[in-house]
């Protein structure tokens, strides 16, 4: 089943869809070895697809110059040129993936929790997958870490995992009630992740320290994170109206968002802002270093869903009624159809 974090997400962005719906459709030991077990190759036919039947969800940059992305509780995971040209790959239909994240090893990876597993997309275009050993951990966030590791969050499971590049697996606990989530690596050479449950940020370092930051804000459920180029990482407050802002040392500074929503995700663009897509509003935020806000006003009935800086400069972002959109950074957008939601 999907994790309590992205039932919350979900929950969010269906009624973002239907308030637009007339405009928009809708530290532990280490674990044993762990090794990838192969899935059939897609075919050409599949593998190129196209339009696919799921809407694009998580969204992260590629080691390839693309723009890939997951679907929601699909069986594909796709791919976008900065030109707007889509390819989309077959996974295994048992499963689905939730976040992706380019590799140390030039491949795609990405968290599966139905499976209960984390999967690897390589260059040749086949799919392997590494189980976990604890039932129900929950997989979602995931990120390449400093130490050439694959990093991922059980939210379920209370854990981080850290998976190298030989194919060893270690957990790391947290207090139960924690919920983990998003995680990325910090320009200060540790991982940061979310605690949506704990209502907290934390800090690892790549040995497996973990340090935990209480959120000012009571239960602002923070979602997304993002390193700023000011040396910080930046975060969305899912049920709080605002981003958050923390430095190496843990000190956390909030800002107050100027219009009512549900700010979900973030990124660091390539001009040095950060960028905030807003749930119940047809709007992205810009914000600089020193919390200065400027509002890009989409067109009505568009929901901006998760957002990421491609490899080509621009922003991009997921749509939920099946579409992509490129956006530069003076706020100039094109939308691509990736799915069709008429389909099943």
């Amino acid at each position: 089943m999907a994790s309590r974090h992205k039932a919350i997400i979900v929950l969010f962005l269906g009624l973002a869809i239907a308030g637009c719906a007339s405009a928009a459709k809708r530290g532990a030991a280490p674990a044993p070895t762990a090794k990838p077990t192969p899935s059939p190759t897609p075919t050409p036919a599949a593998r190129h697809q196209a339009i696919g039947t799921h809407s694009p969800y998580a969204i992260a940059p590629g080691p390839d110059g693309n723009v890939w992305y997951t679907e929601y509780q699909g069986d594909g995971i796709g791919r976008i040129s900065p030109g707007g040209s889509i390819a989309r790959y077959k996974i295994d239909s048992r499963g689905f993936a939730e976040r992706l994240a380019a590799g140390p090893d030039g491949a795609i990876w990405f968290t599966d929790p139905a499976g209960n597993r984390v999967g690897r997309l390589d260059y040749n275009e086949s799919v392997t997958y590494v189980p976990l050993p604890e039932r129900d951990s929950g997989p979602t966030g995931i990120t390449s870490g400093p130490d050439g590791s694959i990093w991922f969050t059980e939210h379920s499971g209370n854990r981080l995992a850290r998976l190298s590049r030989r194919g060893a697996l270690a957990e790391f606990k947290l207090p139960r009630g924690s919920g983990p989530a998003q995680i990325i690596t910090g320009s200060d050479g540790n991982l940061w992740f979310v605690e949506d449950l704990g209502n907290r940020i934390g800090k690892a370092t790549p040995a497996g320290k973990i340090t935990e930051y209480g959120v000012q804000t009571h239960d602002a459920k923070p979602g997304w994170l993002a390193a700023g180029a000011d040396g910080n990482v930046w975060f969305t407050e899912l049920a709080a109206d605002k981003i958050g802002k923390i430095t190496p040392r843990g000190a956390i500074t909030e800002y107050p968002l100027p219009d009512p929503g549900v700010p979900l995700s973030i990124a660091a663009g390539s001009d040095g802002n950060l960028w905030i897509t807003m749930v119940h509003a047809p709007i992205i935020y810009r914000v600089s270093t020193a919390g200065v806000i400027t509002a890009f006003h989409l067109r009505p009935g568009t929901v901006a869903g998760f957002i990421t800086a491609g490899p080509d400069g621009n922003l991009w972002f997921s749509e939920p009624n099946g579409k992509i959109g490129r956006m530069t950074t003076d706020g100039q957008i094109t939308e691509f159809r990736v799915a069709r939601l008429d389909q099943k």
